[in-house]
């Protein structure tokens, strides 16, 4: 059981380095493609291993453009990294939950709602929602649905954080 355990840590371990590699390697040439690159997982399925990417842009993902930045990093891995050459490659839009995971992701995202999980408690709180009223390029100010005041967050002290739209039925 404990070596299991082990084992497990370890390949995810590995696999989140893998996942940041690759998000470092493609991120500015996917900007300078249009694209915005929110997210990178790597999975085993059916023993393949495959690289999911999460991609967008100010007016939304089509599925042409999934097509596109499918082909423009199977091209870019066979001539700058050949070890990702034989991974499976998957492009989908990140959906309206979107993660963000980097300051030109809060920036975008200014005025939205989002959901923010902390490190650790600011004033008794681990989660924190509202809208995004500003930000810069170490906090963010968020306007509470709580009691609507203002809470200036660190991104040092962002664990996670995604779009969070309510939705009306």
């Amino acid at each position: 059981y404990y070596i299991n355990n082990v084992i497990d840590y370890i390949q995810s371990n590995f696999m989140l380095q893998e996942e940041q590699k690759i998000f470092r390697l493609l991120y500015e040439p996917l900007k300078n493609e249009g694209f915005d690159l929110i997210e990178v997982k790597i999975l085993m399925m059916n023993a393949q291993k495959t690289i999911q990417l999460y991609i967008d842009k100010p007016n939304g993902i089509q599925i042409n453009d999934c097509v596109n930045v499918n082909h423009f990093t199977k091209t870019f891995f066979g001539k700058y990294n050949q070890h990702y050459r034989d991974y499976m490659l998957e492009v989908s839009s990140p959906g309206i939950f979107r993660k963000l995971t980097t300051p030109d992701h809060f920036k975008s995202s200014t005025g939205k709602r989002i959901k923010i999980y902390l490190q650790k408690k600011i004033e008794g709180h681990m989660t924190v929602t509202g809208d995004l009223q500003k930000c810069d390029d170490s906090a963010i100010c968020i306007l509470r649905d709580t009691n609507g005041a203002d809470m200036i967050i660190p991104y040092s002290l962002i664990s996670r954080a995604n779009l969070e739209p309510l939705l009306k039925f």
